[in-house]
């Protein structure tokens, strides 16, 4: 199999290996809440998909106003609707009522109606810092879903108001330095709860967004161009996975609550860019287009939605922790491909009749 050349410009189209990224960043997740790698958060996973989402989404956008002169807003909202909300509705739909039979104590109306309204991430916060029923575990992944639809919300009216490569990345820049101050800010004024909030508030833990939507803008802009991206590929990849790791480390309690989120999205950008563009690492990307992992790769926002209400669902009755996470496992991904086909697959057409683009 021959990988293909992405292009550093944004443009419409097929970025080779991304799906494979993407199975990467749920593995990481359903592996930390299946408790089958300890020292790897699922966080770490979620920052992933967080960088992810801002360079693709941003690519598309410039893609769009390259192509058309404009960015259609309502369009663009349009075509998130069709792909984010049928996938989740329909976990709501079969998970909530089972979850709520096997255990009616743990129900939370709160828990419920904000996770599904895109506020997971403020039920979580109150659960923590003003005792609200915390609910069930399953649903507490659907903070991250809260984060990135609030970023959909505000990217494209930002980048409709500053137009422009440089003012963009300033903008962008500005965010990004904004968001490490609030964290600290927030460090400083109580450490008891920063965790909590820096965690899981949208303006302290957008920075891995920011960070893709950044590349996005320098790799667009010509200041990082494929030449340069083609001689230092190997320090890029290596590098980068090097620096994620080292991101782990639990350094301090300040680093852990107030400054990871900044080198760690940096070092996950830089392995990013190792790993998609240059061609001396199209073997990365032949691995990441080996038909399993682009699969599963392409149903990672479903994997996502459903891993934990399985496991969660599998703990009344498999008291074997591994041979529960190999149920769940095997579970999840059935029931995932299943969702993908009659959501995401079964509506691309309507997506792309609203401009939608394979990506």
């Amino acid at each position: 199999m021959t990988a293909h050349t992405n292009q550093t410009r944004a443009r419409f189209g097929y970025v080779s290996g991304l799906d494979g990224l993407r199975l990467v960043a749920v593995a990481i997740v359903i592996a930390a809440h299946y408790q089958l790698v300890p020292y790897i958060p699922g966080g770490f996973g979620v920052s992933i998909f967080f960088f992810i989402s801002g360079f693709l989404i941003t690519r598309l956008m410039l893609a769009e106003e390259k192509t058309y002169g404009q960015i259609a807003l309502g369009r663009f909202y349009v075509r998130r609707f069709i792909r984010l909300l049928p996938p989740l509705a329909l976990m709501g739909i079969v998970a909530v009522p089972l979850l709520a039979l096997t255990d009616p104590a743990g129900f939370s109306w709160s828990q419920v109606l904000l996770s599904f309204s895109y506020l997971g991430n403020v039920h979580k916060i109150g659960s923590r810092l003003l005792g609200w029923n915390a609910g069930y575990d399953a649903l507490e992944p659907l903070w991250s879903l809260a984060v990135e639809e609030h970023f959909y919300l505000l990217l494209p009216p930002v980048l409709l108001l500053v137009r422009g490569s440089a003012g963009r990345i300033r903008m962008i820049s500005a965010v990004l330095a904004g968001a490490l101050v609030l964290r600290m800010l927030v460090w400083a004024a109580t450490p008891r709860f920063a965790d909590d909030i820096n965690y899981n508030f949208t303006l302290t833990r957008i920075d891995a967004i920011g960070w893709g939507v950044l590349l996005t803008l320098l790799l667009d802009g010509g200041r990082i161009g494929q030449a340069w991206i083609e001689r230092h590929g190997a320090v890029l990849l290596w590098g980068g996975a090097l620096a994620m790791l080292l991101s782990l480390v639990h350094w301090s309690g300040f680093y852990e609550t107030a400054f990871k989120y900044t080198p760690q999205s940096i070092a996950i950008g830089a392995a990013f860019c190792g790993a998609i563009f240059p061609a001396r690492n199209a073997w990365v990307r032949r691995i990441a287009e080996l038909p399993p992992i682009r699969y599963l790769g392409k149903t990672s926002y479903e994997l996502y939605l459903w891993h934990y209400p399985v496991y969660s669902l599998a703990e009344r009755f498999v008291v074997s922790p591994h041979l529960r996470a190999v149920l769940s496992l095997a579970a999840t991904i059935a029931i995932s491909s299943l969702a993908y086909s009659l959501t995401t697959r079964r509506l691309a057409p309507l997506r792309k009749r609203f401009g939608g683009h394979p990506v």
